[in-house]
């Protein structure tokens, strides 16, 4: 027993010399945290210009700050790669750059034309990025330009941008959220890729560097999350906008929560619908090289708002309002595809539905998919499902016309 234990007492000591602690620890003193890094092209040459949005610790540790500097400073570098780009920034930068806690990566416009594939291969390769990062690409505008917009209410852009982000996505759905490894998948996606929401820069661009833009009740240049980008081979090909971008959310199951107008009566727009759920199934087939794929949309929502007479508490009146909303869904989803259709890339993944679905089939047209693609019948089925009126059933203006 003693022998035992006086065993099992030197293995311990023995496993306490490979526990020696952080051997490649960094103090807090010397590094610089960046929240958002944003890529775009050199202009006349083939490199890459890197910003990086580095959080000044004093302005954002207390409640006020100093005041002496803004809450972020973005330092720019630029290399024929990614890497060495990073590395160059050590020529500007006090600090050394920690790239780990990446929120927010923005790509402009024209860099996404000429392809995304080599700035992937960085952040997937690259042992301090993490994959969870969400992925945006500058709407007719610089990345840079975007990183050094200050934001009120959110000191850091990055946060901001990501909260805005995160709210059209709970609230609207004319876009989603997309994740760096996510984007990856869909790089590799045959016939297509993947769709990454855009952020665009309203009103003036060069007034949101000064910091009056926080300063007032009315900023002279705001972030907006906008659109939909859609990409083939790496290339940013087109935009989906809109109600259209929202068909894409609904076909990806990306949807997750809205407010859909129908028509109501005489007014056109005239009652909004809360969407609170939204599932989407894929089946395809093919036949003698010719796929069929069906859309089968399911949706529950409740009433937002109605601006005309009608009682809610007759089933009629509801099915109604059903049907006109199935029909406003079915038309943003075939909006959708058209334009994926015209720009011969599938962002919806029907090309893997099909592949599991017959894979012998599937090896036939895969090297032509983007083509056949851009020809196959969709066809689409809409579900939807009023469940609550809202707190009221008959709308004051029902009285009137009474």
């Amino acid at each position: 027993m003693k022998r035992t234990v006086f065993s099992l007492f030197c293995l311990l000591c023995v496993c306490t010399i490979f526990l020696t602690g952080c051997w490649d620890q960094r103090e807090l003193n010397k590094i610089a945290l960046v929240m958002a890094i944003g890529l775009d092209k050199t202009k006349g040459k083939e490199e890459y210009r890197v910003s990086y949005e580095v959080v000044n610790p004093t302005e954002i540790s207390g409640k006020t700050g100093t005041g002496r500097t803004t809450p972020v400073t973005v330092y720019n570098s630029s290399g024929s790669t990614v890497f060495e780009a990073l590395r160059n920034a050590a020529e500007e930068t006090p600090r050394q750059l920690m790239i780990s806690h990446i929120n927010i990566i923005v790509i402009g416009e024209d860099l996404a034309k000429e392809g995304i594939h080599g700035i992937l291969d960085f952040f997937e390769r690259d042992d301090e990025g993490r994959l969870t990062s969400n992925l945006l690409i500058a709407k007719d505008a610089k990345a840079e330009e975007v990183l050094k917009t200050l934001t009120p209410i959110e000191k850091v852009p990055a946060f901001a941008i990501k909260g805005k982000l995160d709210t059209m996505v709970k609230k609207l759905s004319k876009g989603y959220d997309i994740e760096l490894d996510e984007v990856i998948r869909g790089a590799l996606r045959k016939g297509g890729g993947p769709a990454i929401s855009g952020v665009q820069l309203i009103e003036h661009a060069e007034s949101g560097l000064k910091e009056s833009n926080i300063k007032s009740t009315t900023p002279a240049t705001i972030i907006k999350i906008s659109g939909l980008a859609m990409f083939k081979h790496g290339k940013l090909v087109g935009w989906l906008n809109g109600e259209t971008a929202r068909g894409a959310a609904v076909i990806n199951n990306k949807l997750r929560g809205s407010a859909v107008s129908i028509g109501c009566k005489q007014k056109k727009r005239g009652l909004s619908i809360e969407v609170r759920s939204s599932k989407t199934k894929i089946k395809a087939s093919s036949r003698d090289r010719i796929p069929t794929i069906q859309l089968f949309v399911k949706q529950e929502g409740s009433v937002g708002h109605i601006l005309c007479a009608i009682d809610l508490k007759k089933s009629k009146e509801i099915r109604k309002l059903e049907k006109k909303w199935a029909k406003e869904t079915k038309k943003e989803v075939e909006n959708a595809i058209s334009q994926a259709q015209r720009n011969h890339t599938d962002i919806f993944g029907f090309g893997e539905a099909l592949e599991r679905t017959n894979k012998q089939e599937w090896k036939k047209i895969e090297k032509n998919w983007s083509n056949i693609f851009a020809k196959s019948k969709v066809e689409v089925h809409v579900e939807t499902r009023i469940r609550r009126p809202g707190m009221r059933s008959i709308p004051y203006l029902f009285s009137e016309t009474e």
